[in-house]
């Protein structure tokens, strides 16, 4: 966990380093001591639980029954199967968004549909799909966890079923979170069981082949969301780059605005740049925090409060603060929410919960619960460089997930029933 906490930091601030865009902040310098302390401070304090527990050997193979395993990939993806229908339903044919003018204008049309009535839950189904619809979370873990134990066959089938389910999720939603935070889900458990072996997990070539072409369609994917988005203004690629920059407090460095011209070559260019930009841009959102200083907005924990807000259960909360819509990183996010005292105390205290939670699974390899808590953890450390990985759209869900699909097994398990498709 740790080690690629600090990996993924490091890579972070090379592409910040070397892209050829820059920020339009003065403050980068305080934002790289900002960021680096945090990254101290989180070591310390995984450091901490790990001397105090003793637990700084790696993980172990989970000790999951074939029939087991099984039983809860097959309930993982039908609840999924099951949400994604509701969800479809509640999209196309209740809210009704027209998907056949593509995800970028479908994605506009929800995000209006849903300010018109003032962020209240659509629909039943709405609810439905989304506490079930992230059940593919939890089918892709266990594949990854213990994936050796099925046949062939049935890994084949599961990939494809997760990859599917993946994919029409993406698209109802417009983004690519889902994408992302699935990725470090699934490194995260490989590395937790294996330490990272992807030709241990997938033995047979052509399995390792048709993962390899699922993972670059996902990638396709993700280029395709910011061309789509282009091309809904009605623009190339390259001028898109041009304007959507300064939004993410970038502009292109001037060599390399030289350079950039029109055609295929450069538009194609710009949507890598751009994406890359995408994800370094909260770099230069922590610079602007640093110059404003603390703020009363609210940043943290924004998507859990929304929900809560759905239900009825607190108010609206406040989440108009001057760069909303940016990544803040999480560093960023803690000093403007609480101060520079706050962001010490809770920078601890998140390297203290991650020692915790990979203790926990050491005690308990076989646990979806200690599994889930450990990848939670991992994520949110992982994705640190962008925002809390809790505001993902569809992080609370999959918690969630992980949870009622223990339930259910457990359940079907105590009655003896079989689940099958």
């Amino acid at each position: 966990m740790i080690k690629h906490f600090l990996f993924v930091w490091g890579a972070y601030w090379v592409f910040v380093l070397f892209l050829p865009v820059e920020g339009i902040y003065p403050s980068s310098i305080y934002a790289f001591i900002l960021q680096f302390l945090f990254v101290i401070f989180v070591l310390v304090g995984y450091s901490w639980f790990l001397v105090a527990s003793h637990a700084a050997r790696p993980p172990m193979w989970g000790r999951y029954q074939p029939k087991h395993l099984r039983s809860m990939i097959r309930i993982a993806i039908w609840l999924s199967i099951i949400g994604t229908i509701c969800l479809v339903y509640d999209k196309i044919f209740i809210q009704g968004i027209d998907y056949s003018k593509g995800i970028a204008v479908a994605r506009e049309a929800w995000r209006k549909e849903g300010e018109s009535r003032q962020g209240g839950i659509s629909s039943v189904f709405s609810v439905l799909g989304y506490l079930l619809g992230s059940g593919y979370y939890v089918a892709a873990v266990l594949l990854v966890f213990g994936g050796k134990a099925l046949d062939t066959k049935s890994r084949y089938k599961a990939v494809f079923s997760v990859f599917v389910l993946l994919m029409i999720s993406s698209a109802l939603a417009g983004g690519r979170s889902n994408v992302l935070l699935l990725a470090v889900f699934v490194v995260g458990t490989t590395v937790s069981v294996t330490g990272w072996s992807y030709k241990y997990l997938f033995k047979s070539i052509f399995l390792r082949i048709f993962v390899f072409l699922l993972l670059i369609f996902s990638f396709l994917y993700l280029l395709y969301i910011f061309a789509e988005r282009a091309e809904a203004t009605g623009i190339n690629a390259s001028s898109y780059l041009r304007g959507f920059l300064p939004y993410l407090g970038l502009k292109l460095s001037p060599w390399f605005e030289e350079r950039l011209g029109s055609g295929v070559i450069s538009d194609i260019t710009s949507l890598f740049l751009l994406a890359a930009s995408y994800i370094t841009h909260s770099f230069s959102t922590t610079a602007a925090i640093i110059e404003h200083g603390p703020g009363e907005k609210i940043i943290i924990f924004l998507h859990p409060m929304n929900i809560l807000h759905k239900l009825n259960l607190i108010d609206k909360p406040d989440s108009s603060w001057f760069l909303a819509g940016r990544f803040p990183s999480l560093p960023g996010a803690l000093f403007y929410q609480y101060g520079a005292y706050g962001f010490s105390v809770l920078s601890l205290l998140l390297g203290f919960l991650g020692g915790m939670a990979k203790y926990f699974y050491i005690c308990r390899p076989a646990s979806i619960i200690s599994l889930s808590l450990f990848l939670m953890m991992y994520a949110i450390l992982i994705l640190s460089p962008l925002l809390l990985a809790v505001d993902f759209m569809s992080f609370p869900f999959v918690l969630w997930s992980f949870f009622l699909i223990s339930f259910l097994s457990k359940a079907f398990s105590a009655f003896r029933i079989t689940f099958r498709p």
